[in-house]
């Protein structure tokens, strides 16, 4: 036999699980930082990192949406915690875009204010119908 068998409990592969996740998360920023250092330090076009943003979309999002649906390990949120969570996302978002942009003309709300305000109702939205999801699962799995 060319590997030794390990002794695998309950303890290990719970260790090895959050371990591996805290890696992801630790490389997802570090991607992140990549993306904005490429976008913003050394000026390189959009279009250039699109797949490189995609594919780092894809591993956030899709990291979250197992460890709601399938591990029941990240909180799900109240209603008064959805609209903490909405008004913090939105007020960072739209702060952060007049500090920048300044107040735009009310004629290009559809481009200024819509995803601003938009944007956050549908992440906080996905998150919670997703953990709801998990949560839902994780009782049946429980029950029978």
């Amino acid at each position: 036999m060319l590997f030794e068998k390990l002794q695998r409990d309950e303890r290990t592969l719970s260790e090895a699980g959050k371990l591996g996740s805290v890696w992801l998360g630790i490389t997802q920023i570090m991607l992140a930082g990549v993306v904005f250092y490429r976008l913003y330090v050394l000026d390189q076009p959009d279009e250039q990192l699109t797949d490189f943003r995609t594919v780092l979309a894809i591993s956030i999002f899709g990291h979250i949406f197992m460890q709601l649906m399938f591990g029941g390990l990240l909180p799900m949120p109240t209603k008064k915690g959805m609209l903490v969570l909405y008004l913090i996302l939105a007020g960072t978002i739209s702060g952060v875009c007049l500090a920048i942009y300044g107040m735009p003309a009310a004629s290009e709300w559809q481009n200024t204010w819509l995803p601003a305000l938009l944007g956050p109702a549908l992440l906080v939205g996905a998150y919670s119908l997703v953990a709801w999801l998990g949560k839902r699962r994780i009782e049946k799995m429980i029950e029978g």
